[in-house]
């Protein structure tokens, strides 16, 4: 993976450091809040009380479990969509049960605006680009062992997933005996690109953009002042409240 390092609180220099990151387009585009954060899905982060089987297979019951509890408690409140191995993690991850996707987004502004928003926080934030191995529904993929990063298109489940260009990518479990590699410590992740630095040969189309603290409020105010923010990434009533509360803080409310 690619690192580099936001030097000014400029949208432009953050055009600029993408521009120059590997892979000519097709980016995804995801922010953290703390730059030191890994890269793992929230299932993954959890451990599975289940015995017998791998470590991969444990984890595949052990999603089938929380997928099944969400859909069954949830009946009542779930939108009109089929159901499918790929829209039902889709569905569970857009409301916050763990599974194994990723949520990504086409926009780099809407995933420096996720890495900024908490601009009073002491930590350092980062933003993630990568062009994954291949765009397909999980479901569809009948051989995962060459792909780490899936990427695939939730349905619009509500407005906030077209708000936000929301994308999200799945990662099997590989090795299957071994606990899950995070995906900034893995060496072949992402399409294979020519080096973006001219030096020949090629590189993986995986970066991270480090924005240090000092950074953070000025880009959160100039996302703002563009529209890029809780009352337009979350449309109803509840992202408006949340952008009232966000320019009071920052003295921006008018």
């Amino acid at each position: 993976m690619i690192q580099d390092t936001l030097q000014k609180a400029s949208l432009a220099e953050l055009f600029s450091l993408i521009e120059k990151l590997p892979g000519p387009q097709g980016h995804l585009f995801r922010g953290q809040r703390n730059a030191a954060w890994s890269l793992i899905p929230t299932l993954y982060r959890l451990t599975p009380n289940i015995h017998g089987g791998s470590i991969a297979e444990s984890f595949n019951v052990f999603e089938a479990e929380l997928i099944d509890r969400f859909f069954r408690e949830g009946l009542p409140y779930l939108p009109p969509i089929s159901r499918s191995y790929s829209n039902d993690r889709a569905l569970a991850q857009h409301f916050g049960a763990p599974t194994r996707l990723l949520d990504w987004s086409e926009d780099p502004l809407v995933a420096t605006f996720f890495a900024v928003e908490q601009w009073e926080t002491t930590t350092d934030a980062a933003v993630f680009m990568i062009i994954p191995e291949a765009r397909f529904r999980p479901e569809d993929v009948k051989d995962f062992k060459a792909l780490q990063s899936i990427a695939f298109r939730p349905p619009a489940i509500d407005r906030r997933i077209p708000a936000q260009r929301s994308m999200f990518t799945f990662h099997p479990h590989e090795p299957k005996d071994q606990p899950f590699v995070p995906l900034e410590q893995r060496p072949n992740i992402g399409i294979n690109v020519s080096n973006p630095h001219g030096a020949g040969g090629s590189a993986r189309a995986f970066a991270k953009i480090v924005i240090p603290q000092p950074l953070k409020e000025q880009l959160f105010l100039r996302l703002s002042r563009i529209g890029i923010d809780r009352r337009n990434l979350f449309p109803g009533l509840d992202g408006v409240g949340a952008d009232t509360a966000a320019r009071a803080l920052s003295g921006q409310w008018m």
